[in-house]
């Protein structure tokens, strides 16, 4: 159960992280202000995970693949509240996985 009490999410009491999830394409960063509150950062990664193929096939279909628009170019940059990049998450990890198996990390600093 979820709540909302005085500004912090809470789920069965439990405190919850607020993320930010800034999506950067070749011409800039599109940066999320009002960010979401997950679970934890698997959480918050998985969410991006589910809503890459919906980006890029809007992307595809709206641009006519014009250049700076190209989602194998794309990425999600997922922060913590004081604006630290936690995990950077490349389109193309998940459009196109065998590429890139095994090469998204956390920050060294963070393990």
């Amino acid at each position: 159960m979820r709540e909302r009490r005085e500004g912090v999410a809470t789920i069965r009491g439990q405190l919850m992280p607020h993320f930010y999830l800034h999506f950067r394409t070749p011409l800039g960063i599109h940066r999320d202000d009002e960010g979401s509150t997950f679970a934890d950062l698997d959480a918050a990664y998985l969410s991006v995970c589910e809503t890459i193929p919906d980006i890029a096939a809007d992307l595809w279909r709206s641009s006519l693949r014009k250049p700076g628009a190209d989602p194998f170019a794309c990425a999600f940059e997922i922060t913590d509240a004081t604006g630290r990049i936690l995990m950077d998450v490349p389109f193309l990890e998940i459009l196109d996985p065998a590429r890139t198996r095994f090469r998204t990390k956390l920050r060294p600093d963070l393990c």
